[in-house]
C-alpha cells in the first residue's frame, strides 16, 4: 500500500475546480514507522508529519501552515534524516515536493480545502 496525499473539500462548490498536482504520493506504508514517524523527526521539530506513525492525517486550517514548516525541517534535514532512516535524500525530498504542492493550493484556498 501506498500513503497518498489528496484534498478535503470543506464546501461543496469547488469540489470540481481544483486539481490535484502532478503527484500525490507520500511513500509506502512502512514508511508510516520508518521515516515520517522517526524519532528524529520529532527532535527536530516536526509537530504533524510525524504522527503519521500513528494515524492518518486530516490537516485543515492553521494545521496546514505547521505541515509547510514540518515540511521545511524535512527538507533542510534531509541529508540527516536520509542517514538515519536509510531512505535517499532523492525519495524524501520528492514526496516532501508534493507534499508542497498540495500545500500550496489548499494555503490559497483555505476555506475551501484541507
Amino acid at each position: 500500500m501506498s500513503l497518498t496525499i489528496s484534498f478535503i473539500y470543506l464546501s461543496e462548490n469547488v469540489k470540481d475546480k481544483f486539481l490535484n498536482p502532478e503527484s500525490n504520493l507520500f511513500g509506502f506504508e512502512i514508511c508510516r514507522k520508518e521515516l515520517w514517524g522517526h524519532k528524529m523527526l520529532k527532535d527536530l521539530g516536526c509537530k504533524i508529519i510525524s504522527e503519521l506513525n500513528e494515524k492518518d492525517l486530516f490537516i485543515v486550517n492553521e494545521e496546514l501552515e505547521i505541515v509547510y514548516r514540518d515540511c521545511i525541517i524535512i527538507l533542510k534535514n534531509s541529508s540527516v534524516i536520509s542517514l538515519t532512516t536509510n531512505y535517499s535524500e532523492i525519495f524524501i525530498e520528492y514526496r516532501v515536493n508534493n507534499l508542497f504542492e498540495f500545500l500550496k493550493v489548499a494555503l490559497n484556498n483555505k476555506d475551501n480545502l484541507g
